[in-house]
């Protein structure tokens, strides 16, 4: 590429040091280019955050920064903290954490620390307490400097680790303050960024030398005339935005981290950007996340077209990275005239590659463009053997050489970093490459679950016990439960102490599984040791650049593979027999060592098991070990869910002492539901006293504004689309489970795409009046900041909230923390200033349906008797959850207008057995879509007599909606209750099932090519409850289905021939007020066949994702 078109914003490390070698740069650290910028251009704007706040002028923080102010304000920083350290006595780590938002007050802190010789943690407001303080004890860091909005949370993490309050970092600086000396070298670490956790259950920190962060930077002072403006925030790579526009003296504006993303206050972000143009420069740079780019092109449209694809076409460059932009979404803006430009970096070497071009003529945007000059010594495309298939394109994989600028890791011999990127080449652009996977191997377990071994057998063979005893390692597992490890020892021609040398690696393979995914753990039970055969030593099958040929070595040691699913001996071992002799307290010792070895971490034994996020597959693998461990070899097997049944270490050990007679099917006891059912009451009475009602009435006066919750569900899902398509809502907010706005976006728009709903696709209408905020519903304030708090308490007129994890297998206790979520939501309710929101709550059928009704309905009234509730601990959950909406604290009078009370009732709506809306998407988590799921394993349905008494989703939110709308009575504080279900009796599960059946059957006899030899229902047989059940077990045996959480339920439903009548609900109220309920229809052969169809398409789509 020639000089004339570098860009500070296109420019990559390699063509950085190609132009640094003719126009060389003196700074060598972050400090030292501040301090070079405000010599040479001390009165240019470096930075500003665009204030776009509500009230601008009650803000009097400064946002905008010259370099002469940006160094002038970090030593001033850097001054007051060096005080407040000593006065703390928190001054003797290197290493400080920075818990901040995106704000000025992180800008100055990041620099002035930096000045006092701290490497700084920069950690993410999303990371939780436990996540803290791993970092922080992980490097030594003994306080966190935190904003106001984080304080409370940097002061709980741990008692050894201080925290000091910012609050004071904008300060003016004083006459006097000059440049602070330190000695601080290039190769010193500025800063560590931190992974997201997300995938080795805790985050790991990424350092970054003074160096790495600009020592490799150009200064092409020739593009400062351009501007940028990042969407990305400081503490993820809006510092990489910063310091490369600093490097060449130009200007970045950086979207204000106390305000919502939203495409609205983009837009007025850029525009007040662009008024400092005067003294500073226009904004022509663009950089941001895919996400940003689909809510920009999905605003509205003028007259002139759409407001984001017009601001993205004042831009001289539009860059995307962070992860794939969806190829129509890049094609759009392109045939826009947009110049998009892809970028593609890593942490470890920083900016590598990009699509930059000459755009009026090269639309190929998704291409990457490798430097002919430069790739032979910098990098290259190594071609992968046999990796073309078919129709596949060859591969290469990118690799990093020994002299790129910046490499923080390396993973070859000569120094290069392999990164397991691979690209396919063009067919017909030179030098254009596009990314197209990982090389590196997944291993898939038989629930679907993946994970890359490549990482955990370098650590292992890197380790100090691996270089000594380990000649090589082979992760195994894929169709398997659990995945194990074989060793071959250094040593393996003259026999080995397989014993000994499990021993020695052990403790570090523990540290490893800390560190490591769930169901990527090794166990040691699951650990075998290569036994030499011949006189040849030992090897694993490698290619000629030495990765493990994983097949053919599976294929090789194929017989030591299976001892590692073979019978356990050893530590493990307590011996059935003795079972009688041990004490309850015993046997919970056992019990918690083997959740310790399985978990790789304690697992407290009087705490809720799924709380601590014992999963289904630990699950699977403690009932083995227990079973192996403290039961007798001839007593019966325990049951597949008895690890969630029971709930606890300390219940599972009351239930293992107890058992006695093989024979015995283990049961919910009488004295457990008791305990049970006064927990209900005890939780009850525990949280309608956390609740105040609301200061005011509703008004229904007011435009609709919607906060909803459980938008990435099944009936959410629903709700919002429909709510988006009424044109009379003006604003639909979607609380969502996520770790950032885009994120939280990113999967309503994933789930209401995978439904095939029309508001995932664009109207930019609606998408407009939808906001997606992350929050953590059991938090307090729902985990958002205070601005978005109070925002949305003002503005809301209506909560609907249908958020509840349906997961059948779990207890009440593990249900807890929705109970706190209701209540934070009722709270929400209670902090509007000027009308109380009405506050829908969707509960569940399951609530009350195992009320003791003689042939009458069970009505729509608030139950009073926790028995009423199914014996799950979802149904009990709902139960209380109703009984605290409908409570007198709760629903207390509000005011009094004219000499007359005024109130807000809560609406309850219990809904029934949904079923996939009109394209035949539903939940494959529930019931039945389970039980249709499962004739896979099985072969087989049971012959079921009841009523097949499903709605539609579209059809129950619908419903909802319109019963949500009524106008509610405000002269009563009577809570009002629906029933929202399919109240026909025909056709029974039976009838139906056995049309399908025999309608595949007939199809084949006629056809045999056209049998539906591929339809989900070819070859399933209709059989008695008792027979599908004993076949169901025996299945979950082997397949780790998600049908084994529901097995004791039905088991205690249809283990005998005489089946259950199931309880009918009456929906006379909801009838009344919902013309959709009104026009309910019974479901039909082919309605049933479209969900099933379905069903099979998206757990195939799962299994290979």
């Amino acid at each position: 590429m020639s000089e004339s078109r570098l860009t500070y914003f296109t420019c990559t490390l390699g063509q950085a040091a190609e132009w640094n070698k003719k126009h060389p740069h003196h700074y060598t650290t972050v400090n030292h280019l501040v301090d070079e910028q405000a010599e040479s251009s001390p009165l240019r704007q470096a930075i500003n955050f665009p204030n776009i706040g509500p009230d601008k002028s009650s803000n009097h923080a400064k946002s905008e920064f010259t370099y002469q102010e940006l160094r002038a304000h970090s030593i001033a920083a850097a001054r007051k903290f060096d005080l407040k350290l000593q006065e703390t006595n928190l001054n003797s780590s290197s290493v400080v954490g920075l818990l901040c938002t995106s704000t000025p007050e992180f800008l100055l802190a990041w620099l002035g620390l930096m000045r006092l010789g701290k490497s700084v943690l920069l950690l993410a407001p999303q990371l939780d307490g436990n996540a803290i303080k791993h970092l922080c004890s992980t490097l030594s860091a003994e306080v966190i400097f935190a904003d106001s909005r984080l304080y409370e949370i940097a002061k709980h993490v741990d008692d050894q680790i201080g925290a000091i309050n910012l609050s004071d970092v904008l300060e003016a600086p004083q006459v006097g303050d000059s440049y602070l000396s330190t000695n601080i070298k290039s190769s010193d670490v500025a800063f560590l960024f931190h992974t997201s956790g997300t995938s080795s259950g805790l985050p790991k920190s990424i350092p970054q030398t003074h160096h790495a962060a600009v020592g490799v930077l150009p200064n092409l002072s020739a593009s400062q005339g351009q501007a940028t403006f990042s969407t990305t925030p400081l503490y993820h790579g809006g510092i990489a935005d910063c310091l490369r526009a600093w490097s060449s003296g130009a200007t970045i504006h950086l979207f204000p981290g106390t305000q919502p993303i939203t495409t609205t206050n983009i837009l007025r972000a850029l525009d007040q950007a662009n008024k400092h143009a005067d003294r500073a420069c226009t904004v022509k740079y663009f950089t941001s996340v895919p996400y940003i780019l689909q809510m920009l092109v999905a605003e509205p449209a003028s007259s002139e077209g759409s407001q984001g694809i017009l601001a993205l076409q004042q831009m001289d460059l539009v860059g995307v990275g962070g992860a794939a932009l969806p190829t129509s979404l890049g094609d759009e803006l392109v045939s826009n005239s947009v110049n998009l430009v892809s970028r593609y970096g890593s942490a470890e070497c920083g900016f590598l590659l990009s699509s930059h071009r000459e755009y009026e003529i090269d639309h190929e945007w998704s291409w990457l463009r490798s430097d002919p000059i430069l790739q032979p010594r910098f990098y290259d495309f190594e071609p992968q053997a046999n990796a073309s298939t078919g129709d596949e394109p060859e591969l290469y994989e990118f690799v990093v050489k020994p002299e790129w600028p910046h490499r923080g890791k390396t993973n070859r011999p000569d120094g290069s970093f392999a990164t397991a990127d691979l690209f396919e080449k063009h067919p017909s652009v030179p030098n254009a490459w596009r990314y197209h996977s990982r090389a590196d191997a997944q291993i898939v377990l038989v629930n679907g679950k993946k994970f890359d071994p490549s990482p955990i057998e370098g650590e292992l063979l890197a380790s100090a016990a691996g270089q000594r005893f380990i000649k090589d390692a082979l992760i195994f597992g894929t169709g398997r439960e659990v995945p194990g490890l074989l060793l071959i020892a250094r040593d393996s021609k003259n026999g080995i102490d397989e014993e000994h040398l499990v021993k020695e690696v052990w403790s570090t393979i523990e540290e490893m599984n800390k560190d490591t995914q769930n169901h990527a753990r090794i166990s040691r039970a699951n650990i075998v040791i290569a036994r030499n055969q011949s006189s040849d030593a030992l090897a694993l099958p490698k290619s000629s650049k030495g990765t493990i040929l994983r097949k053919q070595a599976e294929a090789l040691f194929q017989a030591v593979i299976e001892r590692a699913y073979g019978d356990t001996t050893g530590d493990d071992a307590s011996h059935g027999k003795s079972l009688g002799d041990m004490s309850e307290e015993h046997i919970s010792e056992v019990l918690s060592k083997l959740f310790d070895d399985v978990l790789g971490r304690h697992i407290e034994p009087s705490r809720d098991l799924f709380t601590q996020g014992v999963d289904s597959i630990a699950c699977m693998q403690l009932r083995k070990r227990i079973s192996k461990t403290l039961l007798d070899s001839s007593d019966t097997a325990l049951p597949l869910n008895v690890i969630y049944d029971q709930g606890s270490i300390d219940r599972l050990s009351q239930y293992i002492f107890k058992r006695r007679n093989p024979n015995d099917a283990y049961h919910e006891s009488e004295d457990d539901q008791s305990r049970e059912e006064q927990r209900m009451l005890d939780l009850l009475d525990t949280y309608r006293h956390q609740i105040k009602p609301p200061r005011t009435a509703h008004s229904q006066d007011r435009k609709r504004n919607v906060v909803l919750t459980g938008a990435t569900g099944l009936l959410g899902a629903h709700l919002l689309d429909l709510l988006l398509q009424d044109p009379d809502v003006a604003q639909v907010t979607c609380l969502v489970r996520a770790t950032s706005i885009s994120d939280a976006a990113e999967r309503v728009s994933n789930s209401l795409t995978a439904r095939g709903l029309t508001a995932s696709g664009g109207s930019r209408e609606n998408q407009a009046r939808l906001a997606c905020l992350p929050c953590e519903l059991d938090n307090d304030r729902l985990g958002l900041m205070e601005g978005e708090w109070k925002k949305t308490a003002d503005e809301t007129t209506l909560i609907v909230h249908s958020a509840w994890p349906v997961n059948f297998a779990l207890r009440l206790g593990s249900f807890e923390s929705q109970l706190a979520g209701l209540r934070n939501l009722l709270r929400l309710r209670d902090a509007t200033q000027d009308s109380a929101a009405h506050f829908v709550f969707v509960s569940s059928i399951a609530a009350v349906s195992a009320a003791s009704v003689t042939d009458a309905p069970i009505s729509e009234s608030l139950s009073f008797n926790p028995a009423d509730a199914s014996p799950l601990g979802y149904s009990r959950s709902k139960w209380v959850a109703e009984r605290i909406c409908a409570s007198n604290e709760v629903e207390g009078p509000r005011a009094e207008t004219a000499g007359t009370m005024e109130y807000s009732p809560i609406t309850i709506i219990r809904v029934g057995q949904l079923c996939g809306n009109v394209k035949g998407a539903w939940n494959r988590t529930e019931a039945y879509p389970l039980m249709l799921s499962a004739a896979k394993i099985t072969g087989c349905l049971p012959r079921l007599d009841n009523a097949l008494t499903w709605l539609p989703a579209d059809q129950a939110a619908r419903a909802i909606i319109e019963i949500s709308f009524e106008p509610i009575n405000r002269k009563s504080n009577a809570t009002t209750l629906y029933h929202v279900l399919n109240h026909h009796q025909t056709p029974t599960w039976s009838e139906t099932m056995s049309e399908i059946v025999e309608s595949a059957r007939s199809a084949a006899k006629e056809d045999p090519a056209k049998g539906g030899s591929k339809a989900p229902w070819a070859d399933v047989e209709l059989v008695p409850p008792s027979s599908w059940l004993q076949r169901l077990e025996q299945a979950l045996e082997t397949t780790d289905h998600p049908a084994r959480s529901l097995l004791s339920l039905w088991k205690s439903a249809h283990a005998t021939e005489q089946q259950s009548v199931a309880p009918e609900f009456c929906s006379d109220e909801a009838q009344a007020v919902s013309e959709t309920m009104r026009k309910v229809q019974p479901l039909r052969k082919e309605d049933v066949m479209r969900m099933w169809s379905w069903i099979d398409k998206d757990e195939q789509t799962a299994s290979q994702a």
